[in-house]
């Protein structure tokens, strides 16, 4: 019996450390944390730019987990339209609109996030941009501005002189490109597929005085005279064969591979396509202009884009949303996420004093 005592004690000894030991052990798991970041594959870099960044960041915050879905463009647009209704946010989106979720209720006040030293670092009118009512809720992360570009060997082959100003000089240029080159070039790329097309339209309608929202009368005049005239002519360009085949099916992708290959002469590209047309080992030589006007009466206007990063509020991640923050913004951390991008113009002051020399014309 004493021999089976000291047995039994002995094992509840055991038990009794073995337990202890697991109960200590027990608070670092518990303050273990996991986040998950959504962002939008601008280029074919971004996936091994993440996959890098995210192994340092749970390295340095060995109590941060990272779970990352880097999804298409198309694919995150559709995701970032239903996170409201399904409820299933993440903790870090990266997306090119806030303000429905500010005006939710679900995103951390950019001051919850970063310092004020950190904050006056990004550009203010970029910053400008990211509040809702006043506050910022999100942060910038780059941004594009886009220009009229022309392949220069098509369109001075073509006998032309001088890059269009108005829709008028687009029609005549358009005409002597299609004369020299026949079916072999396409005059001008009006890609209105689903990728972009708000944004290749609200250019040509904007050099017309068109606009999507009235905001001094608060209503939407997506029919207004402007844009009606606006598409008419578009519309005429593409009877006339001055275009790609069927616009209405044209993706901004599929434009720019186009001109990349020499088979379009004139096109509204973006500040990051001078390095789209070197991914793509494009021989093409370009100038770029700003966009044609509807008339020498119309302002030619300037298109530009900002995409955002924005916290989500949920119970207890506040502290690990903003340590992963603030580290994609560290000084060399950002420049590989705009090397990874592509070619945009930087959000931030400090990166911005190391712009590529392509970007000055935008």
């Amino acid at each position: 019996m004493n021999k089976l005592t000291k047995r039994v004690s002995a094992a509840i000894g055991s038990l009794a450390l073995v337990s202890g030991a697991l109960i200590a052990a027990a608070p670092a798991n518990a303050n273990t944390i996991t986040i998950k970041v959504m962002t939008p594959n601008y280029t074919d870099a971004m996936p091994a730019y993440y996959e890098d960044l995210n192994k340092r960041f749970m390295a340095a915050n060995p109590t941060i987990k990272v779970e990352h879905e880097n999804l298409s463009w198309d694919d995150i647009l559709v995701k970032g339209r239903t996170l409201i209704s399904t409820k299933s946010y993440p903790d870090v989106l990266n997306l090119n609109t806030f303000s429905e979720f500010a005006a939710e209720g679900l995103l951390y006040k950019t001051s919850d996030l970063f310092s004020e030293a950190k904050l006056s670092d990004f550009v203010t009118a970029f910053r400008d941009n990211s509040k809702y009512n006043g506050v910022e809720y999100a942060v910038p992360d780059l941004a594009s501005a886009r220009m009229f570009f022309i392949n220069k060997a098509v369109f001075y082959g073509a006998g032309n002189t001088k890059i269009p100003t108005t829709w008028a000089e687009v029609t005549a240029a358009a005409k002597k490109i299609k004369a020299k080159y026949g079916s072999k070039v396409y005059p001008l790329a009006i890609p209105l597929g689903s990728e972009e097309a708000q944004a290749e339209f609200q250019i040509w309608a904007g050099g017309n005085g068109g606009r999507y929202f009235d905001e001094k009368n608060s209503k939407w005049v997506i029919n207004s005279k402007a844009n009606l005239k606006t598409m008419n002519k578009l519309r005429s360009w593409v009877k006339a064969g001055y275009t790609q085949p069927n616009p209405a099916s044209t993706n901004r992708t599929d434009a720019f591979k186009l001109f990349s290959q020499g088979r379009v002469g004139m096109i509204n590209a973006s500040v990051f396509f001078p390095s789209t047309l070197k991914d793509y080992k494009s021989k093409v030589d370009y100038g770029v202009a700003p966009f044609p006007s509807a008339s020498k009466s119309k302002k030619p206007i300037t298109l530009g884009v900002q995409d955002y990063f924005m916290g989500f509020k949920k119970p207890g991640n506040q502290d690990a949303v903003s340590k992963y923050l603030n580290f994609l913004f560290e000084g060399k951390n950002y420049a590989g996420f705009l090397k990874a991008a592509g070619g945009f113009i930087p959000a931030t002051k400090s990166a911005s004093s190391e712009v590529d020399s392509s970007l000055l014309p935008f």
